[in-house]
């Protein structure tokens, strides 16, 4: 029972101890924490440099300025430029054609030609640099091959190209066939102004024992077959 009293009286001056130091720890805070007593310090602007002096006399010709045109070129120093003129519109596309076809190149003196003509056979026919055919104008003309230009667009022509195909005129070639001349050994070899005139092989028989040979004259030259 004794040490309940004990602890308790503890517990008793520890708690009257802190009570006075919170009450005098408060009454230091009010005295020293007065909104009254903050005073904000003055701020200090650096000095900038006046290009004007203080006491710098007004200009004589200020009786002048009213007499200009306010809204006169010549109030500044600034160059008025013409302004530039827009860029002229780029050249309409041309039409073009198919590409041409070389089919040749000839060189007179220090000028070249080119044979120059579409796929279609017989329509070549000579041009000159700078000259234009189906839109396309001529560049340059090398040997075998030419440069053509059409629409900012160049491409280069070479002869016998093999990516085109030429059409061609039959109408010139002969399709009569030619019959093959058959003539015996001891016959003579017709005349050649008379190819396409077939003789007929000879029947008389050689000696017994041997066979009998027929020459033919073709096309290709003269052939001989031996019959069975």
């Amino acid at each position: 029972m004794r040490r309940i009293w004990i602890l308790d009286l503890a517990l008793l001056a520890l708690l009257t101890a802190t009570a006075v130091r919170f009450h005098n720890e408060w009454i230091m805070f009010v005295a020293t924490h007065q909104a009254g007593a903050v005073e904000p310090e003055r701020e200090k602007f650096a000095k900038l440099p006046s290009g004007v002096p203080a006491n710098a006399p007004a200009p004589a010709n200020w009786t002048d300025i009213p007499s200009h045109n306010p809204f006169s070129f010549d109030r500044t120093d600034i160059a008025i430029l013409e302004p530039k003129a827009p860029p002229p519109p780029p050249p309409p596309k041309i039409q073009l054609g198919p590409k041409p076809v070389l089919y040749g190149t000839m060189s007179i003196g220090t000028e070249m030609m080119a044979f120059v003509g579409t796929a279609k056979a017989g329509s070549q026919k000579p041009m000159k640099a700078g000259q234009v055919i189906d839109g396309w104008t001529i560049v340059s003309i090398a040997d075998k091959q030419m440069l053509i230009k059409g629409n900012d667009v160049e491409q280069t022509v070479i002869m016998n190209d093999p990516t085109v195909e030429i059409a061609r005129d039959h109408s010139r070639t002969s399709e009569a066939p030619l019959s093959p001349t058959v003539v015996s050994i001891g016959a003579p070899v017709p005349a050649a102004a008379q190819p396409a005139q077939p003789q007929p092989a000879s029947t008389t028989s050689g000696q017994p024992g041997q066979r009998r040979v027929i020459r033919q004259v073709t096309p290709f030259g003269i052939r001989e077959v031996e019959e069975p």
